[in-house]
């Protein structure tokens, strides 16, 4: 089953939006398995039917684009993504933290990577508000997330939401469907699609 939308707000925007809405679908047992986001659309497929969970309300469209997705479910995301990692390296390195070139002794990429993520692992469990964490989400709000136009999106669309059920693919949905299954994500969509494919062994070798 396919979803797609069209927020007109960026590649940027639309991966950030991705990842936030997969998130609620996979709680609201739509079992996503992955989104795909271009300049102007967002495309999510799933394993239930989301046209149906939208008609019957669980949830309501209103509700997953609600604007809280960009309160408890972005700080959950970031804290699970190595977007913040990746980040916090370079304001390491900008801020002299970590130290990449000594004479004779450069570190490599693996070695600060290394270096920079135990930094940010005790950081973010006994120093939560440290400076360069502070940095670290400012720059990644901004550079890697747009949640600034994100949220500017989510405001000015409540209330004006339009879903439309379709029994084939609109001409403006064929080039972003022709990206799907290039960002996978994982949540309860994996365990069924392991249990089917333990079902299909089964009567495969007539064991079942």
């Amino acid at each position: 089953y396919y979803l797609v939308a069209y927020p007109f707000e960026g590649r940027l925007a639309h991966q950030t939006l991705g990842m936030l809405l997969t998130r609620r679908l996979d709680r609201a047992g739509a079992r996503p398995l992955g989104f795909v986001a271009t300049d102007y659309a967002l495309a999510i497929w799933s394993l239930a039917d989301m046209g149906r969970m939208f008609r019957a309300k669980k949830p309501s469209l209103a509700a997953l684009f609600d604007q809280d997705m960009l309160g408890d479910d972005l700080e959950a995301w970031l804290a699970d993504s190595w977007l913040l990692k990746r980040t916090f390296r370079n304001c390491a390195l900008i801020s002299g933290l970590i130290e990449k070139r000594h004479p004779g002794q450069e570190k490599s990429g693996r070695q600060v990577t290394v270096s920079t993520d135990l930094i940010y692992d005790v950081l973010r469990s006994h120093e939560p508000d440290h400076i360069l964490l502070q940095a670290t989400r400012a720059d990644a709000a901004t550079g890697l997330l747009d949640v600034s136009r994100l949220a500017e999106m989510l405001s000015r669309i409540q209330g004006r939401i339009v879903h439309k059920d379709l029994e084939q693919i609109s001409p403006l949905a064929v080039p972003i469907m022709l990206e799907i299954g290039k960002m996978p994500v994982h949540g309860e969509a994996d365990d069924t699609l392991l249990m089917d494919a333990a079902t299909l062994v089964e009567e495969a070798m007539g064991t079942k």
